[in-house]
């Protein structure tokens, strides 16, 4: 039986080296490459778009890591999905830290933020510290050092503005998470599978635990799920 289509949207500045181990594991998965954000576009009309520039036209797995998280539950809904992996990510709002959702308060401020001086400086710490980064640091650094600003401001305005989408997603959603992620932490998630050796980029620091957590989803999930399954597993 052929495989799936398999979709992992990168985290915020990040491209498909966020995902190396995975590609290097999975033939059937791709990792989009962000499109261009309309000016104050929301997070889900973002992702409505972006699902139907990728759409496989056949039924397929989706999923994301941190902020490409958001992204795949908002763009699952729009897609064949048989069930959406979260990866270091949430799956609402009401999740985030308190220090993310205490800033929506200040969004309006967001133009004021100098994010073209971002890239510039990953860039530059790569340079003098690079030799001393620890791997996945470097790389993550170097991907930043790639991003666009206006990209960056739009992703940062999408999180602060990001309302939960109902009804709830007629597929199920998986989520496995970092006991020591510092960023999105996992006392405030409900997810499925905790690492307790893993921090936040877990596709590239335990990237066994992923690919198995991914092989175990996707073979439970060979049959489609109807709207009343789906709602049992989200209650």
């Amino acid at each position: 039986m052929e495989a799936l289509p398999l979709i992992l949207f990168s985290g915020m500045g990040a491209d498909d080296g966020v995902f190396e181990p995975q590609l290097k594991s999975f033939p059937q998965l791709t990792v989009p490459r962000w499109i261009e954000p309309l000016p104050h576009e929301s997070l889900a009309d973002y992702a409505k778009r972006f699902a139907a520039q990728i759409d496989p036209g056949v039924p397929c797995f989706v999923g994301g890591a941190s902020f490409g998280g958001f992204v795949a539950i908002e763009a699952a809904r729009h897609l064949q999905t048989r069930a959406c992996f979260l990866i270091g990510s949430v799956r609402c709002p009401s999740e985030l830290p308190l220090r993310i959702r205490a800033l929506r308060k200040l969004k309006h401020l967001l133009p004021a933020i100098p994010f073209e001086w971002i890239a510039p400086l990953a860039g530059c710490s790569v340079r003098l510290r690079g030799e001393r980064m620890r791997p996945v640091t470097r790389k993550l650094m170097n991907m930043l050092d790639h991003s666009k600003a206006a990209y960056l401001r739009w992703a940062c305005e999408a999180v602060l503005t990001w309302e939960p989408t109902l009804p709830a997603p007629a597929f199920p959603v998986y989520h496995i998470h970092g006991h020591h992620d510092l960023v999105l932490p996992v006392r405030r998630t409900h997810a499925d599978e905790i690492v307790y050796t893993g921090g936040h980029i877990l596709s590239l620091t335990r990237p066994l635990d992923v690919n198995r957590f991914l092989t175990e989803k996707m073979n439970t999930c060979t049959t489609p799920i109807d709207v009343a399954t789906a709602a049992t597993i989200h209650s």
